[in-house]
C-alpha cells in the first residue's frame, strides 16, 4: 500500500488502475470472468513506440487486456515477444500485481518532478492504438512505495482524454462496431 506521505511528495490523483503481468492472457480473462463477473474487456496488441528502459531502446510485443471493476482499471500484460522489465515478475514465478496505476494530464511535467526527487524511470513508452495515445512512464519506486507507480496520460491526438470506466464502455462499445471488432470480450 502506498503510504499517504509518499502520494503526497509525488503527488498522485487516486488511484485508477492495477496492473498485472501474466503468462497467458486468454486463461486470465476467462478466470476473472467466470470467478468475479469481470467483463467487458478490451485487449489489444501493442508494441510501444518509443520504448525505453533503463536508457536503452527495447521493442517488446505486448498483448493488453484492459477492463473495470468499479472505479479501478485491471490491465492485464502478457510479453508475446521481446525483451520488457515485465518479464522479471513472471521470470520469478509471480502472476500477481505489478504496479499501479495513476491517470495524469500532464506527464512530463511530473516526469521531471520526479527526478527533481531522485526517483529513476524503469520503463517509457508511447502505445498508439485505432486513434488513442497512451503516453506511459514506469518508476523505480519499489522502496519508497512498495511497488512500481505507472504515470499514464490518455490522449486523443494532443487533446487529453479522461480514462474512466464510462469513457472506457464508450471505447468498448465503438470498438465492437469498428476495426476493434473481435477485440472486445464481453
Amino acid at each position: 500500500m502506498i503510504s499517504d506521505a509518499v502520494k503526497k511528495q509525488l503527488r498522485l490523483p487516486k488511484t485508477g488502475q492495477i496492473g498485472y503481468v501474466i503468462t497467458d492472457i486468454n486463461k486470465t480473462i476467462a478466470y476473472y470472468k467466470d470467478t468475479f463477473g469481470i467483463s467487458p474487456w478490451m485487449l489489444l496488441d501493442a508494441r510501444p513506440e518509443p520504448c525505453i528502459e533503463k536508457g536503452k531502446e527495447v521493442h517488446p510485443l505486448l498483448r493488453i487486456a484492459l477492463a473495470y471493476q468499479g472505479s479501478i482499471q485491471l490491465e492485464l500484460i502478457q510479453v508475446v515477444e521481446g525483451e520488457s522489465f515485465h518479464l522479471n515478475h513472471v521470470k520469478e514465478g509471480r502472476e500477481e500485481a505489478h504496479h499501479l496505476g495513476f491517470m495524469v494530464q500532464d506527464i512530463n511535467k511530473r516526469l521531471d518532478f520526479c527526478r527533481d526527487m531522485g526517483i529513476g524511470i524503469v520503463q517509457r513508452g508511447t502505445i498508439r492504438a485505432s486513434g488513442i495515445v497512451v503516453d506511459y512512464a514506469y518508476l523505480d519506486t519499489v522502496d519508497q512505495a512498495g511497488i512500481i507507480i505507472e504515470l499514464l496520460q490518455w490522449r486523443v491526438g494532443p487533446v487529453p482524454l479522461p480514462m474512466n470506466r464510462l469513457v472506457f464502455s464508450f471505447l468498448c462499445w465503438v470498438g465492437s462496431r469498428t476495426s476493434l471488432k473481435g477485440r472486445v470480450i464481453k
